[in-house]
């Protein structure tokens, strides 16, 4: 097993692409911390990983707080007795809200808290423990809007571009303690986050609403977004930091490798480029999620 012997955080590995991870490095030998902030999503992988015959743990933990970064740590010290692979994969979504809009300071220092000062603080923690055993990895999960994003996405792509700018200074930083600090950056990844973050924003009314009349128009919106026609899982995310936590990549850090696709291979397509009967349900998608942003303005 290509992590036998390891040890593993993995941030934000209650769902989606941080449970993806989480379940491959145990499929793979590693003994695993997961750290997310409900209860009930880590029961869920716990189970999961321990129900195929791996050993894990798991956090409550809220990445923001620096106290519960380095109580997350020291768990996998305690538990473990080491800790050579750290997963910075936790972060939030931050669409919708414009520059001069009402609110954004405190929705900004939230944002910047989760997706990027998480990831300093959290390795500040771990890279003691790894120094001791002589070496490690940490893995960063940025995204492609760290290259290329859309309108009032502006605070969302500062905190993955500081995310990758980041790892590359810490990369140097860490090398003579043989600890590699790589990012990985993803395309349109299928983990089922946008229906919830309508629940959280406007009520379940809302989210129901959005999966009957566009949940597929949001898929196939992925397939056409990237070169490849297909939507990205978990998975291939998992596969790709697998690779970065094993010996297998010793020579490599400061690294992005961006997972997306084909997304960010090519030049920008606007609503032109997409068939017209999508067309015409994109355009409608994005007029009704216009009318919830102004709800929520008014809230």
């Amino acid at each position: 097993m290509r992590l036998d012997g390891k040890v593993a955080i993995v941030t934000g590995g209650g769902r989606g692409i941080g449970r993806g991870i989480a379940r491959m490095f145990a499929k793979e030998g590693a003994r695993l911390v997961i750290a997310a902030r409900t209860r009930e999503q880590l029961d869920r992988v716990q189970g999961e990983i321990e129900a195929d015959g791996g050993a894990a743990a798991s956090i409550v933990t809220d990445v923001s707080k620096t106290d519960d970064l380095e109580r997350m740590v020291d768990v996998a010290v305690e538990r473990f007795g080491r800790l050579d692979i750290l997963v910075n994969n936790a972060g939030i979504g931050w669409w919708g809200y414009e520059i001069d809009g009402e609110g954004v300071e405190e929705s900004y220092d939230q944002l910047m808290a989760i997706n990027l000062r998480s990831v300093f603080m959290g390795s500040h923690f771990a890279v003691p423990h790894m120094k001791k055993i002589g070496g490690g990895s940490i893995i960063n999960i940025a995204s492609v809007h760290a290259w290329a994003t859309m309108r009032m996405g502006s605070a969302y792509a500062a905190s993955k571009g500081g995310m990758v700018a980041g790892t590359r200074g810490l990369a140097l930083e860490l090398a003579p303690h043989f600890i590699r600090v790589n990012v990985i950056s993803p395309g349109a990844i299928h983990v089922g986050d946008f229906p919830k973050f309508i629940e959280e924003r406007f009520g379940p009314a809302y989210r129901d609403e959005f999966l009957e009349r566009f949940a597929d128009v949001f898929e196939k919106r992925k397939k056409t977004q990237q070169a490849l026609p297909i939507v990205g899982m978990p998975e291939d995310i998992a596969y790709c930091a697998l690779y970065l936590a094993s010996d297998e990549s010793r020579f490599v850090t400061g690294a992005n490798i961006t997972v997306d696709g084909g997304m960010t291979a090519q030049l920008g397509q606007g609503f032109e480029k997409l068939p017209p009967e999508l067309e015409a349900r994109e355009r409608e998608m994005q007029e009704w999620l216009a009318k919830l942003r102004e709800i929520g303005k008014n809230d």
